[in-house]
C-alpha cells in the first residue's frame, strides 16, 4: 500500500513538474514573439535614437539623451566599484537575478512600509531600456528577466557595466557617465576621484533628489552612503574612504542654457512625462512635433529684452531685487495652438516659467469678465449708464470696502464702453456687487480659467492669481466671439519607428453667442483706440485689436493681455519679489508702460507683410453713436460721444420721456419709464440710434 501510494505521489509530481516547464516554455515562446533581438554589440544600445524635439516650423529645438559612450578603459575604477556597491553589490556574482537581493529588498520595503529599495541588478536595470513601451505591469517584468538572462548568456560581465555606465541618467541633462563627469566636474570619466566616482554613483537612484546644484547637502549624505558601501564590500580600505571625505569634490558651477525655447520645452515635457512616464520620453527615440514657432519665440525674447534693457535704466531697484522679469504667451486664436512661450528674461539666470504660473494678480485686466458678466445677466449694454462715484460697499462678516480709483478722481455717469476704457475701478467694483462674485467666476470659467479664484468683492479688480497662459486663451475667445479651444502645446507624437502615437485634434466649443461677446470685444477695441490702451496707436500698430491693461497696487505686476482676428498674445512685467516698479520721479510703472510696449514690438513683427484683418460683425449686431454721459443718442448738444456696438432687440431708437420726479438711484441708473422706477439690476434700455 505504502508503495503503491509512493509511486501515486511521483507520479503526481512528475506530472506537475512538467506542467509547469510546460507553462513556463509555453510562457517564454509566447512572451519571446515580442522581445527586441539584442544586439551582436552592446554599444548599439548606447547609441539608441534619441528623443527629439521639433518646433511646428521643423526646427529642432531639444535632443534628449544624447550620450557620448565611453570603453569601461576610459571610466575611473572607483567609478565602477562605486556603481556595483550601491546599485548591485554581487553584480560579477549572480546570472541576471540578485536572489538575496530581493528576498533583502522585500524585507527592506515590509519593514519601511513602502518602497524604500529595488531588487533589480545592474543587468535587469539595462534590460528595461531595450523595451520602447514602458508598460507598467507584471508581463513586462519577466520580459526584463528573459532579456537580463539573454544578456549575460551573450555578453560577458564586463561588457554590460560597460554599457550600464553609458547608457543611465544622472541628472542635469547628463547621459552617461562621461557626460556626468562633464557636466558636474568638467573632467573626464577616467580622471574621477574617489569623492566624485562616488557622488555620480549616488546620482542614478534619484537624479533629481540629489543632484549636488540643487540639493547639495543631501546629495553629499548619499555620497557618504556610498562610500559607506563600498567600504563595507571591501571595494575600498576603510582609510580611503576617510580620505575621500576629507577631500575637496571642486563641483563645477551648473551648466544652464540660456536658450529661450527652454521655458516652453520644459512645459512639453512636464505634459508628456506625466502622461507617458519619464523613462518613456527619454528613452524611447521619439520624435515630438510642437506648437511653437521659431520665428514668433525669436520674436517674443527680443521685444522682451530690449524693452526690458531700456526699463532697467530707469527703475529704481531695491537691494536684492533681482533683474526685471518678462512673460509672454502668444496663442493661435482658430486653434489654441501656443506659438510663443516666455517664461522669463534669461532661462540660464531662472528656469521659473512664470507664463505657466498663476502666482501674479492680473489686476485690470480681470475686469472684461466682470463687464461681461453683467452684460449677461443684468441685461446691461455698452451704452448703459452708471455713475462713478465714492463707493463703500457693506461686507456681512467683515470692514466695509472702499474701492478706490487709479487717479483717485471720478467721472460721475459715464456708460460702461467709456468707464472699460477709462479702467474706472469704482464702475467694476459696483458691477460685481450687482451680480456676484460667483457668477464672475462661473463667467471666466467659461472663458477657460482654471487658477483659483476668490469669492469676494476685490475680484473685480483682478485679486486672484492667474497665468499669462490663461489670459492669452481667455482673451482668444473674445476674438474667437465666444468660441473656446484648450490650449495645446503638442502637435503629434511619433515613436523610433514612425508610428504615430498621440495626435492633437481641436474641437472648438462655444461657449457665448456671438452677438452677446461682440459688443464686448468693440468696447475692448475702444481701449486700443482711445483709452489706457492706446499706446498701442502711437507706436504705429495699425492692425485692428482689442485689449485690456492691468497694473496691480503699488505698481507690483505689469499687464497687457490683446488680441488680433488671428492672435492673442499676453504679457506680465515685474519683479520676482514683488518690489514696486518705480522710477526716480516717485511715478510707477503701468500695464501701458511696462508691458503694451513688448506687445507692439512683437505684433508688428509677427503681422509684418500682412494686411489688416477686420472683426467680423454678426447680423444681429448694430452700431450706434451715444452721448457718453447720458448713453442717449448723440446731438449736437453731446460734449463726449462714442460709437457702441449692441445686440439686436435692445431698443435704442428715441429717448424715454422721463416723469418730473425722476431722478437717478444711488448706482446713478436712469429709471425705465416703461417699467416704473427700477433698480439697477432692471436697466438696459438706452437712447440711441443704430448706424443704417
Amino acid at each position: 500500500m505504502t508503495g503503491r501510494l509512493l509511486h501515486t505521489l511521483n507520479l503526481v509530481l512528475v506530472t506537475l513538474i512538467l506542467f509547469v516547464v510546460l507553462v513556463v516554455a509555453g510562457l517564454y515562446f509566447w512572451l519571446n514573439q515580442d522581445l527586441p533581438q539584442l544586439p551582436k554589440n552592446l554599444q548599439h544600445i548606447n547609441l539608441s535614437l534619441p528623443t527629439e524635439i521639433y518646433s511646428s516650423d521643423g526646427e529642432r529645438i531639444k535632443i534628449l539623451g544624447e550620450r557620448h559612450p565611453v570603453t569601461l578603459e576610459d571610466i575611473a575604477p572607483f567609478f565602477t566599484k562605486a556603481i556595483i556597491a550601491v546599485e548591485d553589490s554581487r553584480f560579477y556574482r549572480h546570472s541576471g537575478i540578485d536572489h538575496r537581493g530581493l528576498v533583502r529588498a522585500l524585507l527592506t520595503n515590509l519593514r519601511e512600509k513602502r518602497i524604500a529599495q529595488g531588487g533589480s541588478t545592474i543587468t535587469q536595470q539595462l534590460s528595461k531600456n531595450l523595451f520602447f513601451s514602458f508598460e507598467r505591469n507584471w508581463i513586462r517584468k519577466i520580459k526584463e528577466l528573459l532579456i537580463a538572462f539573454q544578456l549575460e548568456a551573450t555578453f560577458n560581465k564586463d561588457q554590460i557595466l560597460q554599457a550600464y555606465c553609458n547608457q543611465i541618467y544622472f541628472g542635469s541633462g547628463a547621459y552617461g557617465v562621461e557626460e556626468a563627469a562633464q557636466a558636474y566636474f568638467k573632467k573626464r570619466a577616467k580622471d574621477l576621484t574617489l569623492l566624485q566616482s562616488a557622488l555620480l554613483a549616488g546620482l542614478p537612484n534619484s537624479p533629481n533628489n540629489a543632484n549636488p546644484f540643487s540639493h547639495y547637502e543631501r546629495a553629499m549624505k548619499r555620497t557618504e552612503y556610498v562610500l559607506n558601501r563600498m567600504a563595507s564590500e571591501n571595494l575600498i580600505t576603510v582609510e580611503e574612504k576617510e580620505l575621500a571625505l576629507q577631500s575637496n569634490i571642486d563641483l563645477v558651477n551648473p551648466r544652464v542654457d540660456s536658450d529661450p525655447n527652454l521655458y516652453f520645452v520644459d512645459q512639453v515635457l512636464e505634459q508628456i512625462e506625466k502622461d507617458y512616464g519619464k523613462e518613456f520620453v527619454h528613452f524611447g527615440g521619439l520624435k515630438i512635433l510642437t506648437t511653437l514657432d521659431s520665428r514668433y519665440q525669436k520674436l517674443a525674447f527680443k521685444s522682451a529684452r530690449n524693452h526690458l534693457e531700456a526699463l532697467e535704466g530707469r527703475v529704481v531697484k531695491e537691494p536684492g531685487a533681482g533683474p526685471l522679469q518678462v512673460a509672454l504667451v502668444a496663442i493661435e486664436n482658430k486653434s489654441g495652438a501656443v506659438r510663443a512661450m516666455l517664461g522669463g528674461r534669461d532661462y540660464s539666470y531662472s528656469q521659473f516659467n512664470r507664463a505657466v504660473s498663476n502666482n501674479r494678480l492680473p489686476g485690470s485686466s480681470f475686469k472684461p469678465f466682470v463687464y461681461f458678466t453683467a452684460m449677461e445677466e443684468l441685461g446691461y449694454s455698452p451704452a448703459t449708464v452708471v455713475v462713478d462715484e465714492p463707493l463703500t460697499i457693506d461686507v456681512p462678516g467683515s470692514e466695509p470696502w472702499s474701492p478706490r480709483n487709479f487717479d483717485e478722481e471720478f467721472a460721475g455717469s459715464i456708460i460702461l464702453k467709456k468707464a472699460l476704457m477709462k479702467s474706472i475701478n469704482i464702475i467694476s467694483a459696483k458691477l460685481i456687487n450687482e451680480v456676484g462674485p460667483e457668477k464672475v467666476i462661473r463667467t471666466a470659467r467659461q472663458f477657460g480659467i482654471k487658477s483659483p479664484l476668490g469669492k469676494n468683492l476685490s475680484l473685480a479688480l483682478g485679486t486672484s492669481g492667474l497665468s499669462p497662459y490663461e489670459m492669452a486663451s481667455a482673451y482668444s475667445v473674445i476674438a474667437n466671439l465666444g468660441i473656446y479651444n484648450e490650449p495645446y502645446l503638442i502637435q503629434h507624437i511619433e515613436d523610433f519607428q514612425g508610428n504615430r502615437l498621440y495626435e492633437h485634434y481641436y474641437q472648438g466649443v462655444q461657449q457665448f453667442l456671438p452677438d452677446s461677446l461682440f459688443p464686448l470685444l468693440n468696447m475692448m477695441q475702444g481701449v486700443i483706440d482711445g483709452g489706457t490702451g492706446r499706446v498701442v496707436r502711437r507706436m504705429g500698430f495699425r492692425h485692428p485689436a482689442g485689449g485690456k491693461t492691468g497694473t496691480t497696487n503699488d505698481f507690483k505686476d505689469a499687464w497687457f493681455n490683446a488680441f488680433t482676428k488671428d492672435i492673442s498674445a499676453s504679457v506680465w512685467v515685474g519683479f520676482d519679489n514683488n518690489e514696486p516698479m518705480k522710477v526716480k520721479s516717485g511715478k510707477g510703472l503701468t500695464g501701458a508702460s511696462a508691458a503694451a510696449p513688448i506687445w507692439v514690438f512683437f505684433m508688428q513683427k509677427v503681422l509684418e507683410g500682412k494686411s489688416p484683418v477686420k472683426f467680423p460683425v454678426p447680423e444681429k449686431v448694430k452700431f450706434a453713436t451715444v452721448d457718453v454721459q447720458t448713453g442717449y443718442l448723440a446731438d449736437e448738444f453731446s460734449l463726449e460721444t462714442l460709437q457702441v456696438a449692441v445686440k439686436e432687440g435692445v431698443d435704442l431708437s428715441v429717448p424715454p420721456t422721463l416723469p418730473e420726479d425722476s431722478e437717478p438711484d444711488e448706482t446713478g441708473l436712469l429709471p425705465d419709464p416703461e417699467s416704473g422706477p427700477m433698480n439697477s439690476k432692471q436697466s438696459e434700455k438706452r437712447n440711441a440710434v443704430p448706424d443704417p
